[in-house]
């Protein structure tokens, strides 16, 4: 995948860096950076797009984000609404040279080599783990020097000894950095969200990144590992998940608001990606909703 190169600030107080994104929406364009993230969900709901996958996220919500591996961050519809309900995530960075050169391969990280590798497919942490990092996490705000140097290797560690998690991509990815092919894949990306609940001809997103239908369907394909219709029907399929948890809302509603036209090839899509229906996934949310 070929998304936005992006360049963060450097800070003198600290080897690493703590950032507080906080505003209407979060950042919502492709891009990628050479130093690992660790970002905490404390308010916004959306979709989570990483590498090549896509996952819903929402408050709570506990992910780390290999180097180099394209992502964004894509908030739903109403918090691009005058009366956004606001984001906000406390994310640590860090970049394998943050403690000198040689640090993470001193003996002792072992482990923790093996975790940012792991990161290279995403990771996202799940059940207690992931409420004992969002707490942690956010407590760095309130720490300095050495203390939260220390709180910081304390989190590499509980990360390391975590088997309470889900990788997102089957295989590592990172980007290749061609910041035209950047720009080009992200108004696809774009295009597709603002989109999807609708008919989408291949030649509309062809002509989106300029190119003929076969020369697209080659390109998507090179860089994103999938095609375009496969791509498009898991964005679908998660903006499903989102409406499932209402229940006011039919199923056959819901899928041909997220851009089906037909309500058995929905549930075959669904219950593939799922592995469940969506009857049972609106079971199973409702049941763990009401505890």
């Amino acid at each position: 995948m070929k998304p936005l190169p992006f360049k963060l600030p450097k800070t003198e107080a600290s080897s690493f860096r703590l950032q507080v994104d906080e505003g209407t929406h979060f950042y919502d364009r492709l891009h990628y950076h050479p130093e690992w993230q660790l970002t905490a969900i404390d308010r916004g709901k959306g979709m989570l797009f990483l590498g090549n996958s896509f996952t819903r996220f929402e408050e709570g919500s506990v992910f780390l984000v290999g180097s180099n591996v394209p992502h964004l961050l894509k908030n739903d519809g109403e918090y691009f609404e005058p009366e956004s309900p606001g984001v906000r995530a406390t994310s640590i960075f860090f970049h394998r040279r943050s403690f000198g050169e040689g640090f993470f391969d001193l003996p002792e990280m072992k482990e923790i080599n093996t975790l940012l590798k792991d990161a290279e497919r995403g990771l996202w942490f799940l059940g207690v783990d992931r409420k004992v990092l969002k707490t942690r996490i956010e407590s760095c705000l309130e720490l300095k020097g050495i203390d939260l140097f220390q709180e910081f290797l304390s989190i590499l560690s509980v990360l390391c000894k975590s088997d309470n998690f889900q990788f997102l991509n089957e295989k590592s990815f990172q980007a290749v950095k061609a910041e035209k092919d950047g720009q080009r894949l992200d108004r696809v990306f774009q295009y597709s969200f603002q989109h999807y609940s609708r008919n989408i001809e291949l030649s509309e997103v062809a002509a989106i990144a300029n190119f003929s239908v076969s020369q697209f369907c080659r390109y998507f394909k090179l860089h994103t590992r999938k095609t375009y219709f496969e791509y498009l029907t898991e964005l679908r399929i998660e903006a499903a998940c989102k409406l499932l948890t209402d229940p006011n809302q039919s199923i056959a509603q819901i899928c041909y608001a997220v851009g089906f036209n037909n309500l058995s090839h929905f549930n075959r899509k669904f219950k593939k990606l799922k592995g469940v229906t969506p009857s049972q996934f609106r079971k199973a949310f409702s049941e763990v909703r009401t505890g």
